[in-house]
């Protein structure tokens, strides 16, 4: 059962005023038990039928869609590009080619790689050598023991260049045998930067590809509503792509820290979107739901007045306004519905709005279409000009 002081919301707020807006009137009926002889003249519009409904609470939001997957595609290797071979909005496999590099500079880098290990090998073929020497000398007498230490050290540098040099040559081998820059996943290109014929550098950008077939929404939720929220509360938003259509998931995960200076704490949600109708870079605007009741006896929030303690209905019954006390129950604020406890029941007519004069007892004359007043107050009557209108019991 909801307090009344804790209905802090829009909705609410519009309720009260109804109450406000009908407190001199209730004066006279909290000194006058009967309003008999008050007459109170309403249309269709301030005529609400209490129902049974779904009702859903909790925080709004509004974020942006992002692909759950976004890939930067950066160059392997210096060299210029003979093709690229796909373009945005693409869908690609992984491991089909996006761009192609020229292959006479790859050969060339390659050769180049060979003749560098050639070279190592002699340096050091030629530091062994001298090593040997070295160790003849040292036993004949002829040379000092330092000097010894200083050939070793050179035959470990002249090893070192021989590795270094072959470790680039299987680099230049690789990339002459894989000049196509491979997808790394499933996707579709989304950005491309650069052309048929370009130069690159290792590491610049080629390409972005995402992955849509998962959407992730990021919002903030006060941290107090933290008690509400967690993996697994499901959402629910609309895009303004498709409007009335709404869209639905769960919480993914939480920020395990508030966002600086807000007290806010951000909450990851994963959105399938296997047909890929939605997109990255969408608005999205909705509510994560931490309550829910099917079947709730339910009415408009306008139907709830404050007089005095209490929160009132006022029900329409034969033609004559009957006052009664409510307790409200979970407050659906999308749908500016709540639920009401007390003496009310499905298909009761309840009265809505800021209507002079409406006391307990009073006589409820519903106006025609046109505007003009019925010839007589019977309830019976009046809604026979008011198709839709529940008479309530």
């Amino acid at each position: 059962m909801t307090d009344w002081r804790s209905l802090g919301s829009l909705a609410f707020t519009a309720g009260l005023a109804v109450g406000a807006a009908a407190g001199c009137g209730q004066k006279s009926a909290e000194s006058t038990p009967s309003g008999a002889g008050t007459q109170v003249l309403v249309t269709a519009a301030n005529i609400a039928v209490v129902e049974s409904r779904r009702l859903e609470a909790g925080v709004t939001f509004t974020g942006e869609l992002v692909p759950a997957e976004i890939v930067e595609v950066n160059a392997r290797f210096d060299g210029d590009l003979e093709a690229v071979v796909v373009r945005e909005g693409q869908r690609v496999r992984r491991g089909q080619p996006l761009a192609r590099y020229k292959p006479r500079e790859m050969t060339d880098a390659m050769e180049a790689a060979r003749a560098a290990v050639q070279a190592a090998e002699a340096d050091r073929v030629a530091a062994e050598s001298a090593v040997r020497r070295a160790r003849r000398l040292i036993d004949a007498g002829a040379m000092a023991p330092s000097n010894m230490e200083i050939t070793e050290a050179q035959l470990k540098a002249a090893e070192a260049r021989v590795r270094g040099a072959q470790a680039a040559l299987a680099t230049a081998e690789e990339n002459t045998a894989k000049l196509d820059v491979p997808s790394p996943l499933d996707a579709i290109v989304s950005r491309v930067v650069v052309h048929s014929g370009d130069r690159t550098a290792v590491g610049d950008p080629l390409m972005t590809l995402v992955d849509t077939r998962i959407l992730e929404l990021s919002v903030t939720v006060p941290s107090e509503k933290l008690s509400s929220v967690g993996p697994g509360t499901p959402i629910e938003f609309e895009v303004d792509a498709y409007p009335g259509e709404k869209f639905t998931g769960t919480v993914d995960r939480l920020n395990p820290t508030t966002e600086p200076g807000t007290r806010q704490v951000r909450v990851y949600t994963r959105i399938p979107n296997p047909d890929g109708r939605l997109m990255g870079g969408l608005f999205a605007s909705g509510r994560l739901i931490s309550q829910a009741k099917d079947k709730a006896v339910a009415a408009p929030v306008a139907t709830l007045r404050r007089e005095g303690g209490e929160v009132v209905v006022y029900r329409l019954h034969g033609g004559i306004a009957e006052r009664l006390p409510v307790h409200t129950g979970l407050v659906d604020e999308q749908a500016n519905v709540v639920e009401l406890d007390g003496a009310v029941a499905l298909g009761d007519s309840l009265l809505t709005g800021v209507l002079p004069g409406l006391r307990s007892g009073a006589t409820v004359r519903i106006l025609a279409t046109s505007g003009a007043a019925t010839s007589t107050p019977t309830m019976d009557s009046e809604t026979e000009s008011q198709p839709g209108v529940s008479a309530g019991r």
